[in-house]
């Protein structure tokens, strides 16, 4: 899947992490998950804002806004599985 940035090109704070796909309400998504700024950031395909934010505090997944709070179990287990893989 495309980059959802214009042209592939991305800001040089965000590190390019991986793909999911999850539920929100109801429906399936395709998500991109890019860290930046100290966030774990959900864009959903062909959009260039975040749908919703993570972040880690204390061992513990933070939302970073109520959006993000209704979608946390979902995307925490998306952002778990994959930092498992990378060690």
């Amino acid at each position: 899947m495309a980059c959802p940035f214009s042209l592939n090109v991305k800001p040089p704070t965000m590190e390019d992490l991986f793909w999911a796909t999850l539920n929100v309400n109801g429906q399936p998504g395709d998500y991109h998950i890019v860290f930046e700024k100290e966030e774990y950031r959900f864009y959903q395909q062909g959009s260039l804002e975040p749908a919703f934010a993570f972040r880690r505090e204390h061992d513990e997944w933070q939302a970073a806004d109520a959006v993000s709070e209704k979608v946390k179990d979902a995307a925490v287990d998306a952002l778990e599985k994959y930092l498992l893989q990378q060690h």
